[in-house]
């Protein structure tokens, strides 16, 4: 069973480095803009689930995917536009909308992500703050070196439109629609993406499952051996 690793804004599949070797029949993909994946922008998710979709065809597909945060999305979008694609999803440390129902929650959050690159602050920079904003206690220097480093290679311009991307997600309305099998997997000490939101995610999938794990929101790099047995149980489970 081929399962494909979707990260989030941040490192790019680095973030499943220590992940991938313990679930069998895995890789972990760059989205588009960062590693040597091309960036085509403006981004947008059903331009993203299309091209996921691609990647996963030329797995001989369907495929399980694990989506983190902005992955988690993407994962959720995926399953809903090319249903036949997706055999069955992971989603970590997401939600199935982008913050509020008010618009000034995304013009807010949208300056508040922005506004350290407006005033000068490198993407190097902002990743190393980002990483230790998101990462939680007990991440070790060595994971957040790496996470920092993948990130801190990320063009400016892409950082910045997909940033803005997910500000458009919302499948809030849309989740009995989701047919297959997914485990909403969530860490405790998840500010970003909280464990009762997920929770509450889980309980309207039709075939929704929920686990909490112990860690914050980069839980695939802060506990990878506990984010693969969780996988890899899903899969059995399968």
């Amino acid at each position: 069973m081929t399962v494909l690793f979707v990260h989030g804004i941040g490192a790019g599949k680095e973030t499943f480095e220590e992940v991938v070797p313990l679930v069998p029949g895995s890789k972990a993909l760059d989205m588009p803009g960062w590693g040597e994946e091309p960036w085509g922008g403006p981004a947008s998710f059903p331009a993203l689930a299309d091209w996921l979709a691609g990647k996963i065809d030329e797995t001989g597909g369907p495929a399980v995917v694990f989506g983190h945060s902005f992955g988690g999305m993407l994962a959720l979008e995926t399953a809903l536009t090319h249903p036949g694609k997706v055999r069955a999803f992971v989603a970590c440390a997401t939600s199935p909308a982008f913050g509020g129902r008010d618009p000034s929650f995304a013009e807010q959050f949208l300056a508040a992500r922005l506004k350290p690159l407006d005033e000068g602050m490198s993407m190097a920079e902002l990743a190393r703050r980002s990483s230790e904003q998101m990462a939680g206690a007990g991440v070790s220097p060595e994971r957040m070196e790496r996470f920092a480093g993948s990130m801190g290679r990320l063009d400016e311009k892409v950082y910045r439109d997909v940033v803005r991307c997910l500000t458009t997600f919302n499948r809030r309305d849309d989740l009995e629609k989701v047919s297959q099998p997914v485990l909403c997997l969530a860490a405790d000490a998840d500010e970003t993406a909280p464990a009762k939101t997920m929770e509450k995610m889980a309980a309207k999938l039709p075939k929704g499952e929920f686990q909490v794990l112990p860690g914050g929101h980069l839980l695939p790099v802060q506990s990878p051996e506990a984010t693969a047995e969780a996988v890899n149980a899903f899969l059995a489970r399968l």
